[in-house]
């Protein structure tokens, strides 16, 4: 999933493969075979890929981070009201879905880290089981935010 992860980031951050590759010292090739999920990168370099990014090592790495991010640079944004929102739960309205009770997690300048529910088939059974997963979502793809439940008007 990192290959898919790095593709996303690159083309939000409008780059090229050259240009990440000069960025973090290594070579054209090298991200082109990140991205083609024909080897990964070491430690140090995925550091270098989180921070040009503004992500977290976590984010790149673990299975359950999803990236969703807008094709291109987003244009800055005041976040200082979304932050009030940290920990809780909204509907989240993006531009192609709606997530229904997401827990507002993190809010950085150009990403919403939210938790949510998902539903996956699972193969070889007809159900559909639910599971939790954390969307690292790029601020540009976010249409509206509705806050749930009882406190959503101010009340306890």
């Amino acid at each position: 999933m990192i290959a898919d992860k790095l593709v996303a980031l690159r083309r939000r951050a409008g780059m090229s493969q050259q240009e990440v590759a000069r960025a973090i010292g290594v070579s054209r090739q090298t991200v082109s075979n990140w991205e083609l999920a024909q080897g990964a990168p070491a430690l140090d370099k995925a550091a270098e890929l989180a921070r040009l990014f503004g992500v977290t090592i976590d984010d790149l790495a673990r299975d359950d981070v999803e990236i969703m991010a807008a094709r291109g640079p987003a244009a800055p944004r005041d976040v200082h009201v979304l932050r009030a929102l940290v920990g809780r739960t909204a509907t989240v309205e993006l531009s192609d879905q709606v997530l229904s009770e997401a827990t507002i997690l993190e809010v950085g300048e150009v990403w919403l880290r939210v938790s949510c529910e998902i539903k996956r088939a699972a193969f070889g059974r007809p159900k559909v089981e639910r599971a939790r997963t954390v969307r690292l979502i790029d601020l540009g793809e976010v249409c509206a935010i509705v806050m749930d439940g009882p406190d959503a008007d101010g009340e306890a």
